[in-house]
């Protein structure tokens, strides 16, 4: 196949799952890829870029997914990419139907159900609310994990149990505020926290959260995010800001609209990637409503065909735990 988001989200996966040179070179000899043909770069992203457009224009790659199935089985990114599910990416603007010598009532326009003008204090409050949201690094036997989580009230951080699911792993991750550029090339200092499990742990592999204590008061320095129960609506907008692929801090705002909600879950079309788990989900307010935890594996049939959607957890099981405390 030609390049296109399904393996943009699968090599993505891959540099997050096996980020070093020596972890993928079993896999390449298993399925018979010439290690002569690829750039290993050490950015794992440059690496698996190399690797996943390799095998794919060579007719290696449904051969190294199941490869990695063995190792991995329960990996939703490569348990996606067989299913052959498709991308909404909107109407094709080559196809599109423009008319000319429009009236004047027609030159200024709100173009959708619902208007995406917004007050100017958006940005602002943007960045008011980035501050809270952090890198997390978590050294393990295969790797580094890394992920996103975001600060509450009470020294707390927020993020998926798949991220830190016991007090082990908490205990051994440190968290990063301010990991993002100022502007490409110049990044900010890095103001670095560990985690204190013994005081407040609380998880979930059902709902995928995990709430934990920081060792020290960085709400003093960055605030907290506020939680509180919000009504979501299909057709309204969300928000992600988030650390993709464990790299610096990015938004996704494009394409950013909630196409379901319930008591539990929460779907959007806003893009993410491997990294992203934990990030804070938020409305055009800057209210948290959802936990992301899942790129691009949830499915919604229609009528067109099957469409895939990124998913969170909403707020609401993540207040009803901290009632608990």
């Amino acid at each position: 196949m030609t390049w296109n988001k399904q393996l943009t989200q699968l090599s993505d996966a891959l540099s997050v799952l096996l980020p070093f040179r020596e972890d993928v070179l079993p896999y390449l000899a298993q399925v018979g890829i010439n290690v002569g043909q690829i750039r290993f770069d050490p950015k794992p992203a440059n690496l698996w870029f190399s690797i996943v457009d390799y095998a794919n224009r060579n007719g290696y790659l449904d051969k190294l997914v199941n490869a990695l199935l063995e190792t991995f089985p329960n990996n939703p990114y490569l348990l996606a990419y067989p299913s052959q599910t498709i991308y909404d990416l909107g109407v094709d603007i080559n196809i599109a139907t423009w008319r000319e010598n429009l009236s004047k009532s027609q030159l200024e326009k709100i173009l959708g159900h619902t208007s995406t003008l917004l007050p100017i204090h958006f940005l602002d409050d943007g960045l008011l609310a980035a501050k809270c949201v952090v890198r997390i690094i978590l050294p393990t036997a295969e790797g580094t994990r890394l992920g996103t989580g975001f600060l509450i009230d009470n020294n707390m951080v927020v993020t998926n149990n798949h991220v830190l699911a016991d007090k082990t792993e908490a205990a051994g991750a440190t968290i990063q505020f301010d990991y993002e550029e100022i502007k490409p090339g110049h990044p900010k200092a890095v103001t670095t926290f560990t985690l204190n499990p013994d005081s407040v742990f609380i998880t979930s592999s059902l709902d995928d959260y995990t709430i934990v204590k920081i060792d020290g008061d960085a709400n003093n320095q960055f605030g907290s995010l506020k939680l509180q129960a919000r009504q979501l609506e299909k057709g309204s907008y969300v928000n992600i800001i988030q650390h993709p692929g464990g790299g610096y801090k990015q938004i996704g705002l494009y394409r950013n609209i909630l196409t379901y909600a319930d008591e539990r879950t929460v779907q959007y079309l806003t893009d993410t990637e491997p990294g992203s788990s934990g990030s804070p989900v938020f409305n055009s307010n800057w209210e948290v409503v959802a936990l992301h935890n899942s790129s691009g594996i949830a499915k919604e049939v229609i009528s067109s065909g099957i469409y895939l959607r990124n998913q969170g957890i909403n707020i609401k099981k993540i207040i009803d735990a901290i009632e608990g405390i």
